[in-house]
């Protein structure tokens, strides 16, 4: 995740209470925004991790084995983040669009593209609702591209 532009990365495997680590990695503060993948697995670990009134997305809520997510009351006291369910498909659903998308030589309207030390601005605009076509925030050259 580092060469990705990561300033910090927390392997949860290695860490299982890895809420702990984002703690100190964010001088206490916590993370905004947690994106949840793991479900009812870490769901709590995601609440830990989350700065007071954070964002949390859930992408996942539950496994066979367990159906459904719980936090304790302490876990989500300590951040008082807003918990909003994500709506993905599946990986193969994925690889169905991807392969439709090459076959027939699909391309998004791309209305701005900013590069990333504008990402806050292009956020604002976004949200403005302003744009026709996506909004693009660059990770590489001057250009953003």
């Amino acid at each position: 995740m580092k060469p990705l532009g990561a300033d910090a990365v927390v392997n949860y495997r290695r860490t299982p209470h890895w809420s702990r680590s984002v703690r100190e990695l964010t001088d206490g503060l916590g993370a905004d925004p947690v994106v949840e993948t793991g479900g009812p697995d870490t769901i709590e670990q995601s609440a830990r991790a989350s700065a007071l009134y954070g964002q949390i997305a859930l992408l996942t809520t539950g496994t066979a084995e367990r159906p459904g997510i719980e936090i304790s009351h302490a876990a989500y006291a300590l951040s008082l983040a807003t918990i909003r369910r994500v709506f993905v498909g599946s990986r193969s659903r994925f690889e169905d669009m991807d392969r439709a998308v090459s076959a027939h030589g699909l391309r998004p309207v791309i209305g701005r593209v900013l590069p990333f030390e504008e990402a806050h601005r292009a956020y604002r605009e976004y949200a403005a609702g302003g744009a026709f076509g996506k909004v693009v925030i660059g990770i590489g050259g001057a250009d953003g591209s």
